[in-house]
């Protein structure tokens, strides 16, 4: 009787452990499915975020969207969107406010026509913010690439880099975000002194080596015309 007590013991204990074992199975089977449903929808999602913008960023061109502190306020506006709330600034520069009249008046209507093609932005604000300003970034690269040219050499120093684009670059527009955003790229490219400096940073360090450019060429000139006075 005690045999036959612990064989059904037994047999019930193996069945408990094939249960368990074909439950795990299936909880992996489960996990697995969904984890590739989801890989799916994500790559379906990039793909249509990826070919829309791209096509989107051939109609328009907003600069100024490549200023971090730009970029970070867009961002905020993503997100009031999807809670439902009103994002401002108090105290906004020129560029801040080209930005919020780009999102209400523009970038509004093409997350409608997103969604619609299938890219719910919600959830998903930081996804569509990277893939808009990389496709941005590369499209400015390319764009200002053709317009100046290879202006650097491979093996020039920093201050040469500077020099360079100070001379290259309309006067007007060396300071905009967009053309500030290219020199960065170029410089990186280039594998120029190590270059990891911030925009910021390198706008401040453009303007003093500019100033100090401008005040070396007036004492030069002042030389010269010291040496013709007898």
């Amino acid at each position: 009787m005690l045999t036959s007590l612990k064989t059904k013991i037994s047999q019930k204990r193996a069945v408990w452990m094939q249960e368990t074992q074909e439950r795990i199975e299936q909880f992996a089977q489960f996990e697995q499915k969904r984890s590739l449903e989801e890989l799916e929808r994500s790559q379906s999602q990039q793909f249509i975020l990826n070919q829309e913008v791209g096509r989107y960023l051939k109609t328009v061109h907003p600069t100024f969207l490549l200023k971090p502190e730009v970029h970070r306020a867009l961002l905020n506006l993503l997100y009031a969107r999807a809670e439902g709330r009103f994002s401002m600034s108090i105290s906004m520069t020129e560029e801040m406010r080209k930005a919020y009249s780009f999102y209400h008046n523009e970038l509004k209507i093409f997350i409608t026509l997103l969604g619609r093609r299938g890219f719910q932005i919600e959830g998903q604000e930081e996804l569509f913010l990277q893939t808009f300003l990389t496709k941005l970034r590369e499209n400015n690269f390319r764009r200002l690439l053709d317009v100046y040219g290879d202006f650097i050499p491979e093996d020039a120093l920093i201050t040469e880099a500077f020099a360079r684009y100070v001379d290259t670059v309309d006067a007007s527009s060396k300071y905009e975000s967009g053309h500030l955003d290219f020199f960065a790229t170029y410089l990186n490219h280039k594998n120029i002194a190590d270059f990891t400096w911030t925009k910021g940073r390198l706008k401040r360090k453009l303007k003093q080596f500019d100033k100090a450019s401008r005040e070396e060429n007036k004492l030069k000139q002042l030389e010269r015309k010291l040496q013709n006075i007898s």
